[in-house]
């Protein structure tokens, strides 16, 4: 079934808090709904497409075009009784309450993502992570409808060009081309315990721990602890609104990260990746320019992360945009250092 609004007010439908509307609002529950929405030639005037709302910051306050956005947060399980069920996923799904009901049922693989904000359909197309796990680890199917076909089909995970937060679905030549309605994950019942974030053994209450020790941990045990050290850096989404991480962390060549060094006079925290390239903390980077304290309007960082801008009190779309163009030319001149937006811009 599709529900059409006029004018429609969308903050709710946005973390940011921030006040938004489009001109035409499509809630939808299935596929052959979307299909209905191209025979009616909705997909041949401008739209977006709309998840949880977590990566998206209406700049201006009212996008024209249409909004389409999915009602379905079904869970199907396959297989429950082996060792490697499968998932399914309704686009509209929480990621969270995803991570949650994998958890109580004891199943690994998404565990790590646990409080990662927006929903399953947003995840795939930003291929969402943390704490040392990607969307993109768990995922084997999507399911996409194209709008240019008006067709529904099965993709393999492996064929979404995942890398990080980037997707096929993110490149210039696919804007707008497909929608995501269902994502398929596969879970293991054998303990897949993934520590490499150093912050959750902590969390655990180990200053080591050893492989008998981990063999031994629960999903319940890994998304608590995935949960606390989430509480202590971010902020609560119901006191102050928010993308999350707002920039990503950008990753330079070794031979750049020499000149970072030569032009600032600090080694950037960061860690090396199999290529040899570096990824930088762009948290730190931010926090060494000088930018923890900078505000604009209602927009401004949270304290104990600087990666994320908030909305503070009463923050529109252009003082995010503003407090972000600010930070980046901060870190820019101070580093030599581009930062790029997790976050989408719809004007």
């Amino acid at each position: 079934m599709i529900k059409q609004s006029e004018n429609a007010d969308i903050t709710s439908l946005t973390t940011f808090g921030i006040t938004a509307g489009c001109g035409s609002l499509f809630e939808y529950d299935t596929d052959s709904d979307l299909a209905a929405l191209h025979s009616q030639g909705v997909f041949r005037r401008p739209y977006i497409t709309l998840g949880g709302g977590s990566n998206l910051l209406f700049v201006n306050g009212f996008y024209p075009g249409a909004v389409i956005t999915s009602r379905n947060d079904s869970v199907t399980w396959r297989g429950l009784d082996t060792d490697f069920p499968l998932m399914e996923c309704g686009a509209a799904l929480q990621l969270d309450r995803a991570c949650s009901l994998a958890a109580e049922a004891g199943l690994w693989g998404l565990e790590n993502l646990s409080g990662i904000p927006g929903s399953v359909g947003g995840a795939a197309v930003q291929n969402a992570g943390a704490y040392g796990a990607e969307f993109a680890d768990a995922a084997v199917t999507l399911k996409v409808f194209d709008t240019r076909t008006g067709q529904t089909a099965e993709m393999p995970a492996a064929n979404c060009g995942y890398g990080y937060r980037t997707s096929i679905f993110k490149a210039p030549e696919n804007s707008g081309r497909y929608i995501i309605t269902a994502v398929t994950f596969r879970l293991s019942r054998p303990c897949r315990a993934n520590l490499s974030y150093r912050g959750l053994t902590e969390a655990l209450g180990y200053d080591e721990i050893t492989a008998e020790a981990a063999s031994a941990l629960t999903p319940r045990q890994i998304r608590t602890a995935v949960l606390a050290v989430r509480d202590r850096k971010l902020p609560d989404p119901s006191k102050a609104g928010s993308a999350g991480s707002f920039f990503k962390n950008p990753v330079v060549s070794a031979d750049e990260y020499q000149q970072i060094i030569c032009l600032s006079g600090m080694e950037p925290s960061g860690h090396r990746l199999p290529d040899g390239s570096i990824k930088l903390s762009a948290a730190w980077l931010i926090d060494k320019a000088g930018c923890k304290t900078l505000t604009c309007g209602g927009a401004a960082l949270w304290p104990s992360q600087p990666l994320v801008l908030v909305n503070a009190s009463g923050a529109t779309g252009a003082d995010v945009a503003t407090l972000a163009a600010e930070v980046s030319a901060r870190v820019r001149q101070r580093f030599g250092v581009t930062l790029t937006p997790e976050v989408i811009y719809i004007r």
